[in-house]
């Protein structure tokens, strides 16, 4: 009887994780596209002179970033499924129309902060181009810098021509297809270092040794390297594209959703509506608190999702568990197995090529140096891999660093136009100062530039967080409402929010749109939410605290030219 029931238990195990491992593979592909952003040029900039100027203690930073990376990345992947917008869509609606004062908090609040968000989108740009300039340089020697910057920039455009929706749930067969491209490319670069740390054969006793912190990454220094390389590492842009990446249903397809020009309901163009800065006191605004603006909406989003979805499942909430389990599963994942490793290898072959010498070691100032030396110790093989590597990261990144750029200008500002003509002008914003820096300032001020940029995308970082921890702590943001199905409106109808009484009532009741549909009362209604718990809240609280001290200690340090 008990070989009976282990071999029923086992055949029980084996269908459920043979089920679990299909309804995965629908999941994969935002993780991967989120760890490109982790394998940029600029991660090989701060990576290399950290390597080649201390040795290995730096792949403790490198480790602890990643890890900040994947719970960040998460979390804003929680905020996008759950609540159907992205990062930069409720940094506006918590912001744009307060109760009172509402020009004060748009000039005080929401634009200076889409202007650090731009900053650090113009940032991470710039260093994509430097870097895929510099690989083109590496390739074709005669080819001039600034006319590296102009060919990196063409092949992105065609790219972004083809896939000018992504990310959107009306084409699946190009989300696909963009997700394949970029998975080619990281997994191409991530073989690309397997190869050079084979040609560098590494101390792997001392490589491990890195991973344990020490003194020597924040002496003599180290600070300064250890914060451009979480700054190279967390990237902010990544935090908006992985919340919009969040909201596509990679279970369901729906054609009778997908077929909305817009991606929306007719309930999320309810919350949707910009309300006019003399609206009523009683309007859907007057119960505006930061960041719970978005519950009332969210509600509304939640049950339209329901609704127009004909394949309805049983229990919404076991659902949304069951994607954000993949789909957090993919992310980890992802930037566990790809972007960590990539980022490793980058400092430790740069620590046992230039550090780790038998001779005095050698700190690379630049990336064509640590090109022109790896040609040199290990071989020109090795070189040309090295670049080929670097000209596929920068790739993958300035595609990602444009459709993120795109999200930012259309989250903040509601900036509606042709998604070629919004990726056009945000590719200018970055071509412009790489040509103008390629040109002016040459070859060793690029290199500063590209490693200046990630240690100002670290000073950006804090505000892109803090809101991303704001929102994904709030129940209300966090909330999902759940109408018992006797009770729900027609799809066919349009409700309008109440607009009067109590917060919680509003959040909770529906009021019929003139004589359709019930009244769905406080009472018939459960509100589970999937906010973060304390311990998240800690964890997180104490990154951000973390970084600010990093970042204000590193300008000290940097003030006092040490």
């Amino acid at each position: 009887m008990n070989i009976l029931q282990q071999s029923s238990h086992s055949s029980t195990f084996y269908r459920r994780s043979k089920r679990w491992s299909i309804d995965h593979l629908k999941f994969i592909g935002p993780g991967i596209v989120a760890s490109v952003a982790y394998l940029d040029p600029g991660n090989w900039a701060t990576d290399i002179e950290a390597g080649s100027t201390y040795g290995y203690p730096h792949l403790f930073v490198v480790l602890a970033a990643s890890l900040m990376a994947i719970l960040l990345q998460i979390l804003s992947t929680r905020l996008g499924y759950v609540t159907g917008k992205d990062l930069a869509q409720h940094c506006r609606l918590a912001l744009y129309d307060r109760p009172t004062h509402k020009k004060l908090w748009r000039w005080c609040a929401l634009y200076p902060l889409y202007a650090i968000c731009e900053a650090g989108i113009i940032f991470t740009d710039l260093a994509e181009l430097i870097g895929s300039a510099m690989a083109l340089k590496m390739l074709f020697p005669g080819l001039p810098l600034y006319g590296g910057v102009l060919l990196t920039s063409l092949d992105v455009f065609v790219v972004l021509a083809f896939f000018n929706t992504y990310p959107s749930a009306s084409n699946k067969t190009s989300t696909l297809i963009f997700e394949l491209l970029i998975t080619i490319l990281v997994f191409a670069v991530l073989i690309s270092f397997v190869i050079l740390l084979v040609k560098v054969s590494p101390r792997w006793p001392d490589v491990f040794e890195g991973f344990i912190p020490s003194a020597g990454m924040i002496k003599n220094g180290a600070l300064y390297q250890a914060i451009g390389i979480i700054g190279a590492t967390v990237m902010p842009h990544a935090l908006f594209l992985g919340s919009k990446v969040a909201i596509l249903d990679r279970v369901m397809w729906n054609d009778d959703w997908e077929t909305r020009s817009d991606d929306k309901s007719p309930q999320e163009d309810l919350c949707d509506t910009e309300m006019p800065d003399n609206s009523d006191s009683t309007d859907l605004h007057a119960i505006n608190r930061l960041p719970a603006v978005l519950s009332p909406c969210q509600g509304v989003k939640r049950r339209a999702w329901n609704q127009i979805d004909h394949r309805m499942v049983d229990n919404p909430v076991d659902y949304i568990h069951s994607h954000l389990g993949h789909a957090s599963f993919d992310i980890a994942l992802s930037l566990f197995t790809l972007a960590l490793p990539v980022n490793a290898a980058i400092l430790i072959v740069a620590a046992s090529a230039f550090y780790y010498t038998e001779n005095e070691h050698i700190v690379v100032a630049d990336l064509l140096s640590a090109h022109e030396l790896l040609a040199t110790r290990i071989g020109k093989g090795s070189a040309y891999v090295f670049a080929i590597a670097l000209l596929l990261s920068g790739q993958a990144a300035s595609i990602t660093v444009t459709l993120s750029g795109q999200l930012v200008s259309e989250g903040f500002l509601k900036w509606r136009t042709n998604p070629v003509v919004r990726r056009i002008v945000t590719r200018l914003i970055g071509i412009v100062p790489a040509a103008a820096v390629a040109g002016s300032v040459g070859l060793k001020g690029m290199d500063d530039v590209l490693v200046g940029s990630q240690v100002a995308l670290s000073l950006v970082l804090p505000f892109v967080i803090a809101p991303l921890l704001v929102f994904t702590s709030n129940k209300d943001t966090m909330s999902v409402g759940i109408d018992p199905p006797e009770t729900l409106p027609p799809p066919s109808s349009s409700p309008k929010l109440a607009t009067s009484g109590n917060r919680d009532d509003v959040q909770s009741r529906v009021v019929e749109n003139d004589h359709e549909g019930p009244v769905i009362s406080e009472e018939s209604k459960v509100i589970p939410h999937f906010a973060n718990g304390k311990f998240i809240v800690i964890l997180t609280s104490a990154i951000l605290v973390m970084m600010c001290a990093a970042n204000a200690y590193g300008i000290i340090q940097l003030a006092m030219g040490r």
